[in-house]
């Protein structure tokens, strides 16, 4: 047969004798497999390779190094602006008098918790916090303490919700209109703290209503008198809640001051009643004798005179009870 002018020629395959043994040739599969041999360095060229890898790490290290160095060194990542959140009484610059030498360092150098730390020694910074903004800016977010009241002391303090003293109050300080917190003085420490903790809870409880309040004057029982601005009544209180008792009066203020015009105190103790102290009546004078005669006792005997009234004002439709009665339920 012939295609495309080539011979086509036709081979039998049965006719060509296969040799079993072809297949493991010796060049295709060896009959015993050799053994690596492990090249054992000698101690002058394990030496060699030692001083090649201190070099490798020297010459890393100098890289390094170069690199830091550089980078800490650079004027772009010094610190030259501090951005300032949340602080209403610090200033900018107290607050950089604050971070002490961190401006002008560089940024990346900086210990936060350090500078942390600094911002929250100042009695006016309850929390911090600093983080960077590169290349040159570091962001300080102060949360500051509140200022609720004026703590007589030995001298005036500012105190916050918690009875802590913030700052002395002066000249620098005197835009602050606060209500006066009275009996911390002649006690000892633990007892100021537990009387300024417990006007500064009564202050944050009464929120808007503060500004109503002239004094404030914790007792020796634990007992709150309050005095009020304008005609300054005078309230006493218990135990919290104080917001809800004090709003009651406010809004039977007037009709209590034309009933009770001479009230000590109001006494708002006692849940849904307000008692009214009222001050001893005067003694009556006594007519002189007109013709002598034997001494004789014009006095009243002592149970002839009227004892202290208590006017109770209720404001619910309950009949009103003696006070001891009431506070002890």
């Amino acid at each position: 047969m012939r295609k495309a002018g080539l011979p086509i020629v036709g081979i039998d395959v049965g006719e060509i004798a296969l040799d079993p043994a072809a297949d493991d040739a010796p060049f295709l599969r060896p009959q015993q497999r050799m053994k690596a041999r492990r090249v054992r360095r000698g101690p002058l060229a394990r030496a060699v390779l030692l001083l090649r890898l201190l070099a490798l790490v020297v010459v890393t290290l100098g890289v390094g190094w170069g690199v830091y160095a550089k980078t800490m060194g650079s004027e772009r990542l010094k610190v030259g602006r501090v951005e300032v959140r949340g602080s209403r009484f610090l200033s900018e610059g107290e607050v950089r008098e604050l971070l002490g030498p961190a401006v002008g360092e560089n940024i990346l150098g900086l210990d936060i918790d350090a500078l942390k730390a600094r911002l929250r020694s100042s009695p006016w910074v309850a929390d911090a916090t600093v983080g960077r903004t590169l290349p040159d800016t570091l962001r300080v977010e102060i949360t500051e303490r509140v200022p609720l009241a004026l703590a007589e002391v030995e001298r005036l303090y500012l105190m916050d919700k918690d009875g802590g003293l913030i700052d002395l109050y002066g000249p620098r300080t005197a835009a602050f209109d606060l209500p006066i917190v009275r009996g911390l003085m002649g006690v000892d420490q633990e007892t100021r703290r537990d009387r300024a903790q417990r006007a500064g809870a009564l202050l944050e409880d009464l929120q808007g209503l503060a500004s109503d309040v002239s004094e404030v004057f914790v007792l020796p029982s634990g007992d709150i008198r309050v005095v009020l601005r304008g005609s300054g009544e005078v309230l006493l209180l218990g135990e919290a809640p104080y917001r809800h008792r004090v709003l009651t009066f406010l809004s039977l203020r007037k009709d209590l001051v034309e009933r009770c015009p001479a009230a000590e105190y109001f006494d708002l103790r006692f849940r849904g009643r307000i008692y009214a102290k009222q001050p001893p009546p005067e003694p009556r004078p006594v007519a002189p004798a007109l013709a002598p005669k034997a001494p004789r006792v014009l006095s009243a005997p002592p149970s002839a005179i009227p004892a202290p009234s208590e006017v109770t004002t209720t404001t619910d439709s309950t009949a009103a009870e003696a006070p001891r009665e009431e506070q002890g339920r």
